[in-house]
């Protein structure tokens, strides 16, 4: 009986209908840029600091994966970048380059252009900014240790 009052409140939260991962993704976009333009109304840098963010947690998480999957031996393809004088920005470049441009292009398309996240507002509720508070955190910390465990490792 418990299952079917999940599912049932599910379908009534809008999260069933077939797309749950396209919808987290709105759920946590309507949810930072309310909670962003509602605590600092008079900010101008709305977007980039939204935007900045969201790309770097996104890169987080894809860096994650790909070190998971190395330490399962399984390979990826890597990226490296030598065209700079420090080792530190040629690191940097290939981290951009591999992991955070395709989310770069993703978030840009889905969110912004044309102004997208206007209707995503109206159509999606928001959570006082929990949902994505936590989700930056839990990047952020997956990344940090999934970087420790992969040099560590490695």
């Amino acid at each position: 009986m418990a299952p079917a009052l999940g599912m049932e409140m599910m379908i009534q939260n809008g999260l069933n209908n077939g797309t749950n991962m396209k919808n987290y993704y709105y759920l946590y976009w309507v949810d930072a840029i309310i909670s962003i333009k509602t605590k600092n109304p008079n900010r101008r840098d709305w977007k980039f600091s939204i935007f900045t963010y969201s790309t770097v947690c996104n890169a987080l998480n894809l860096f994650t994966i790909d070190a998971l999957l190395n330490l399962f031996g399984i390979k990826t393809f890597l990226i490296n970048i030598d065209i700079f004088p420090l080792p530190l920005l040629n690191s940097f470049a290939s981290f951009v380059i591999q992991y955070a441009s395709p989310f770069i292009l993703l978030n840009y398309f889905s969110i912004f252009h044309n102004e997208r996240y206007k209707n995503l507002i109206e159509k999606y509720p928001h959570r006082d900014g929990k949902f994505a508070i936590g989700y930056i955190l839990v990047s952020v910390l997956l990344g940090l240790v999934s970087m420790i465990l992969y040099g560590a490792l490695k």
